[in-house]
């Protein structure tokens, strides 16, 4: 986790061993994990007051989401609906870290009999970085209208718009971690010193996007229904690479060809060298549709449709100069002839299309409920590495056959079981396609295109049962999960690697119990067991390391939680603790950060309605209460002791929130 708040995107999940890159993500009935890495920029979504609903589906998702890579299971963010009548929010927050966020909603109402009604809010962010120099600023905005034709069908519009200015927190080796702790030899610097590469300023991230989605429900008679959602996202701005030098003047590169001048502008340089920012920067477009059909009986439900997905992502990796006050020039670094320095420039354009159908079969009076269904995903992905050099296009084809069943058995009213098994898969990400030079020094390749790529493929199994009555809710998993062709898909030293890591096993169980409110409380219990293995030797850069049958990297055995909430109306609170288990940070597993644990509180009071405010409230959030010193997980793998780095978990913070409705 990268920041207390959720400001910035630089943070992880993990689902029983699998990142988020294996999480298929749903905003609003669109896919959201990026077209490039598969790496879902969350905080960039929605506000959290405009939340109905956030379901991590574990195991086998709907068959007509518009996503393939839920391995790890599917996360469903869902916008809530405008309400009926006439209505406003208003938040106020301040907190640790100069934290100091404003948020306002305006409800329309149903707009005379029309059966209209929408809502827009707006959100400003800004606090400092909680380690290290650096703020973020955060502007969002967030609509959605409704329009219901009829009882049963409606037509909704969602719009979300976002720009975001954030610090970058460093990941630490173990060895610096150990050494330093949280002290400032870990953090970015402050102060400004010619060429420094740990300059905070040369690490600060810039994007904006905003994404268009309309969902339709349509009762077409008693037993056809149809879905449709059409979508839309556009994203553009920098992630940071850091600072380096460059000369004034000589032979710079591009790709392989040698390109002799000085640099243009009135740069200010020492030794005659340039000190310039260095970023990845990336415009990237994605839309499709997807359509569903659904037939329903007393007996069956079936359902089958289509999904067309394309996107569109341009790369770039260019350099801007600093000032002798360390402040970043807001034009690029290029020659005298208007040539742009650039690390990398490159273009990909994927499209997928998915055909699925499925069927579920209701006997025994509903008890015995059976499912089958498959889904055929065909992938095309172009691109151009637009570079001199000995590759220019890049090419690749796939189709993926992705069968799955499943089946449950009720008991009685308390009890049921279950079973299924599903198939899931993901392309190799965009930047393994192509050469990447050492531009713009020399000619020689940094990473040469991968040409022996193939998709990631995973079959996963589950068993187990579930229970409640009128107290209790509780569920046992068994799982199990074999990969080939696993993708690894990280960044070493600012420069991202794709590694195809041949088989993986993961299996393990899960147990979660909760109760349903006694005298205001409810308390809950979760725990995981998770047994994962690699299957192959590793090979990289040449290396060979034996590696088949160590534990996986990011994949704690033990994992638990438990907490409460109240809740009697007017007062109002939870407080809970997770515990995670020592993980391996390196392939060869001869490097692990220890064990962790983290308590979380909330408190909270509601007021009666005073005057034009209705329900006032006041809450107080804190994170890591207990002030624990940690890392949190791994940000990229290595292959021994010394080549992995990790996130740093943040201390102690506090968020006071004042909220109102009129």
């Amino acid at each position: 986790m990268g920041d207390p708040f959720g400001v910035t995107d630089q943070s992880s999940v993990s689902v029983r061993g699998l990142n988020q890159q294996e999480i298929g993500y749903v905003f609003e009935g669109a896919p959201m994990n990026d077209p490039d890495n598969y790496t879902p920029n969350s905080s960039e979504w929605v506000d959290s007051e405009n939340m109905e609903s956030v379901q991590l589906q574990q195991g086998a998702p709907d068959i007509e989401i518009p996503t393939v890579y839920s391995a790890g299971g599917t996360m469903r963010v869902r916008m809530r609906d405008p309400d009926y009548k006439r209505q406003g929010q208003l938040d106020v927050s301040y907190g640790s870290h100069q934290m100091n966020r404003q948020y306002l909603r305006y409800d329309s109402g149903e707009i005379g009999n029309t059966g209209l009604r929408m809502f827009a809010s707006f959100s400003n962010l800004t606090s400092r970085a909680w380690r290290g120099p650096g703020r973020n600023n955060r502007r969002h905005m967030d609509f959605k209208a409704i329009k219901d034709w009829a009882p049963e069908s409606s037509t909704s519009l969602s719009f979300t718009y976002n720009n975001e200015n954030t610090a970058w927190y460093s990941t630490p080796t173990l060895s610096d971690w150990n050494k330093y702790g949280l002290g400032g030899g870990i953090n970015l610097n402050g102060v400004y010193k010619f060429g420094d590469a740990n300059y905070y300023k040369g690490f600060q991230t810039d994007w904006t996007n905003y994404f268009l989605s309309s969902q339709s429900h349509f009762k077409l008679n008693q037993e056809w229904s149809l879905d449709v959602t059409p979508y839309f996202y556009h994203g553009s701005g920098n992630y940071p690479l850091g600072i380096n030098t460059l000369p004034t003047s000589g032979t710079y590169y591009n790709g392989t060809q040698a390109v002799n001048g000085s640099l243009a502008g009135n740069n200010y340089s020492e030794d005659g060298n340039v000190a310039a920012k260095w970023d990845w920067y990336g415009r990237e477009n994605y839309t499709g549709i997807n359509a569903a059909a659904h037939y329903d009986t007393a007996f069956n439900h079936l359902v089958f449709g289509a999904w067309y997905g394309y996107t569109d992502m341009h790369v770039s990796e260019p350099f801007s100069a600093l000032d002798g006050a360390g402040n970043v020039s807001s034009s690029l670094l290029s020659l005298q002839d208007g040539t742009v320095l650039n690390g990398w420039i490159y273009h990909t354009i994927t499209q997928m299309v998915g055909l699925y159908v499925g069927d579920e079969v209701r006997l025994l009076n509903d008890r015995l409920r059976i499912n089958a269904g498959f889904k055929e995903v065909m992938t095309a992905r172009d691109g151009t590495l637009n570079q001199p050099g000995p590759q220019y296009g890049a090419s690749y084809n796939s189709a993926q056959p992705l069968p799955r069943f499943s089946i449950s058995y009720k008991v009685n009213d308390q009890i049921q079981l279950f079973a299924n098994a599903t198939t899931s898969f993901r392309v190799p990400m965009g930047s393994a396609f192509y050469n990447q030079y050492n531009s713009p020094y020399d000619a020689s390749l940094y990473q040469t295109a991968n040409t022996h790529l193939k998709d990631e493929y995973s079959i996963a199994e589950e068993v187990g049962a579930r229970y409640h009555n009128n107290w209790v809710t509780g569920s046992v998993t068994l799982f199990n999960y074999n990969f080939v062709h696993h993708a690894i898909n990280e960044y070493i030293n600012a420069v991202p690697y794709f590694l195809d890591a041949g088989g993986m096993t993961s299996r393990g169980v899960d147990a979660e119990l909760g109760l349903r409110p006694w005298h205001h409380f409810s308390p809950y219990v979760s725990g995981e067991y998770l047994y994962a293995t690699n299957d192959n030797n590793i090979t990289l850069d040449g290396v060979t390391y034996r590696t088949k049958g160590k534990i996986a990297t990011s994949a704690p055995r033990w994992m638990a939680a438990i907490g409460v909430q109240y809740d009697d109306g007017t007062f109002f609170g939870s407080v809970s603790m997770k515990y995670v288990d020592k993980e391996y940070g390196t392939f060869m597993n001869d490097e692990r950060i220890p064990g962790h644990k983290q308590v979380d509180l909330m408190l909270g009071a509601r007021a009666p309605d005073i005057g034009f405010m209705k329900k006032p409230s006041i809450r107080l959030n804190i994170v890591n209460l207990n002030d624990s010193h940690y890392l949190s997980g791994v940000y990229s793998t290595g292959p021994t002791a010394g080549t992995s780095t990790y996130y740093v978990a943040p201390t102690f913070a506090a968020l006071a929130t004042v909220s109102t409705g009129f």
